[in-house]
């Protein structure tokens, strides 16, 4: 966890956990399947490795690498969840999986990083629970 302060001078902590509401219904989330490999804005891809926890198939967790391209190119080891967001949403989220990044990769560069590939993850996996020829969420019950 970061610390930074507010505009009082206050110190207070900023998780590195960020995640994306995917159009997926809880029920269908043990059959959702995370992509190996995704690429988001600005070239950052993140490869995802093996699960490291299972709950009923519905809770899941993944190690993964996000890499980072560019002049001074940097890799970080994170971890990806895909979990019930509520019965008609999931989840998918990403934090750091040992130590908050640093060095080549700043909490600016894996912020921005992280939105994007949450972001492809996100659409791929709603648009792979539609329908042909639907809008995405269109025929769910409500």
């Amino acid at each position: 966890m970061a610390i930074t302060e507010d505009e009082y001078g206050t110190e207070r902590g900023i998780s590195w956990y960020v995640s994306r509401r995917v159009d997926v219904a809880a029920s269908d989330l043990p059959s959702a399947q995370l992509p190996t490999t995704v690429t988001g804005a600005g070239g950052v891809t993140l490869t995802i490795l093996e699960p490291i926890f299972v709950d009923d198939a519905q809770y899941r967790s993944f190690s993964g690498v996000l890499s980072f391209p560019g002049i001074l190119p940097g890799k970080l080891r994170v971890e990806v969840d895909l979990n019930p967001y509520s019965s008609h949403f999931g989840e998918v989220g990403l934090r750091p999986a040992r130590h908050a990044p640093r060095l080549l990769v700043s909490a600016e560069r894996y912020f921005d990083g992280a939105w994007s590939v949450l972001d492809a993850i996100a659409a791929e996996l709603s648009a792979a629970h539609d329908a042909p020829g639907q809008a995405p969420g269109a025929g769910r019950a409500a």
